[in-house]
């Protein structure tokens, strides 16, 4: 794993579970139980992905590490669906970007997760970048 991804992954990792919080905490949600237990799958979840897509080689990861943090939103969605809660209304573009979200969970960028997950996104990218232009 290259540095730029090992700094990626640990970022992304890390913010997981307190960008949930905030959302709960703005929304007034309760983080209880069934709650907790899933953002914990969600958490490991992501972090065995991102594992996964940082040791494929630059030219055949087919998805981006936005995408699996987007994608692991469904482990907090699922225990909010079956407690019962609401689905929040979605703007039609993040519909189409982000179908299953329900409950707007998933960021729309990286950015969005804080300056620290931002530069490390844009130093894997570029890193990848490179790297595929040398290929």
């Amino acid at each position: 794993m290259t540095p730029e991804a090992r700094a990626l992954k640990d970022a992304l990792t890390r913010v997981y579970r307190p960008w949930l919080l905030h959302l709960f905490e703005t929304r007034g949600w309760e983080f209880g139980p069934s709650v907790e237990e899933a953002v914990d799958d969600g958490e490991q979840w992501l972090a065995d992905q991102l594992d996964h897509l940082f040791t494929q080689a630059f030219d055949k990861q087919r998805r981006g590490p936005l995408e699996l943090f987007q994608e692991a939103m469904r482990f907090p969605t699922t225990a909010l669906i079956d407690l019962g809660v609401d689905g929040v209304e979605r703007d039609p573009m993040a519909i189409q970007a982000v179908p299953g979200d329900v409950f707007d969970l998933a960021p729309a960028s990286s950015a969005m997760l804080g300056d620290t997950v931002w530069q490390a996104h844009l130093a894997w990218g570029a890193a990848k970048a490179n790297a595929l232009r040398q290929a």
